[in-house]
Formats: C-alpha cells, structure tokens, sequence
C-alpha cells in the first residue's frame, strides 16, 4: 500500500506543444513545458525533477511512421541541460509482429527509494505464430549492475469468446527486503465481459 500526497503552494504549469501531420501519414510531435512556483516548499527530491521555485524542463520528441514504427525520446533536464531523467523508445507493430524496446536512465534519489542512478533497458515483443496463438518475451537488464533482473515469456490462446494467457517470469534481483522470485501465471478472461479483452478469429470445426 502506498500513500496519497498533495502538493502545497501556488505553481503554474506552462508548455507548448508543436505536432506535424503529414499527408504521406507520418507524424512528428515537439513539447517542452515547465512548473512555476510562488515559493519552493521543499516537496520534492532532487531526482523528481520537480525540486525548486522552477522545476527543470521537460523535453518530448516524438516520431510516427505509417507502417507502425515509432520513436520516443523524453528529458527531464535542468538550465545548464544536465539530465535528470531520460528515456528514449522505439516500438514496431506489425501484422504478425510487434516489438517495444525503451533505454531509461536517472539521477539517485533517496527519496524516491532509489539510492544508485537508474540505467536499465527493456524490451517486450510479441509474435502471432498461429491463427489463434501469441508467443510473448520480456526483459530487463540494469547498466549500473550489469546484469539482467527480470526475463519473462508468456503464451496467449485467444478466440472471438476467450482469452487464456499462461506466462513465466524471473526477478534475479536481491535485497535486503527483496529475493530472487520466479512466477506463474495463469488467467482466463471472457470476450466482452468486463470490457477489456478484444475477440481474436473464430474457431471452426474440422470434419
């Protein structure tokens, strides 16, 4: 369980966004934006990038290409552009195939709970291999350690009436408060109940 904050003060959000839309179907967005605040109140770590009277600039960059690839990059960096937080995404999604893969870095921040800077990749793709089948593969590896802390693989068997999802994951990460663990699971969701699952093909019978 987590707790709910508010933050104090009066403050001002300001940015701009600038988007292309081009007629051969890419797309090209820009937006930069920062807080102003009345007074710094102290709220926040130095990693948040939310700390002082102005906090520090959020920059976004974004690239859509009609055939489903598309490139993201986010900073979070202060006026003499050191980065506090970065990320930078390339995703693909084709007809069989999709795949999202995501280098994040960031400065410590004990308040956070996050003592060592952040440097990890992550990836995530999906493959149809049959009419009805997905093969599912994720990972995660932190720079800072130089290891991988988290693999994981799933299979998906989905129809115009079911879904059922079995996966496995491996955290190799170890604490104090947090061991090495190794998961399974197990769903079934029904087509349209509960609104979150979209049909696949029909099954049909074989004589």
């Amino acid at each position: 369980p987590g707790s709910d904050a508010v933050e104090r003060g009066a403050r001002a959000n300001a940015g701009i966004t600038w988007t292309r839309y081009d007629p051969d179907g890419w797309t090209m967005g820009v937006t930069v934006g920062r807080v102003f605040r009345e007074s710094d109140l102290g709220q926040f770590g130095p990693g948040s990038g939310l700390a002082g009277a102005r906090s520090d600039w959020l920059a976004a960059v974004n690239f859509t290409l009609a055939d489903g690839l598309a490139l993201t990059g986010r900073l979070v960096m202060d006026d003499t552009f050191g980065v506090t937080k970065g990320e930078a995404r390339v995703t693909v999604n084709g007809a069989k195939t999709a795949v999202a893969t995501s280098m994040i870095w960031a400065v410590a921040d004990p308040l956070e709970n996050r003592p060592n800077p952040t440097r990890e990749f992550t990836v995530d793709a999906r493959r149809r291999v049959a009419t009805n089948w997905t093969a599912k593969v994720s990972g995660r590896y932190d720079f800072v350690s130089d290891r991988g802390t988290v693999a994981g693989l799933g299979l998906e068997f989905l129809t115009d009436c079911m879904r059922v999802d079995v996966s496995l994951s491996r955290r190799f990460t170890s604490s104090t408060s947090v061991k090495p663990t190794t998961d399974f699971g197990l769903s079934l969701d029904l087509v349209g109940f509960g609104g979150g699952v979209t049909g696949g093909p029909a099954r049909t019978c074989r004589q």
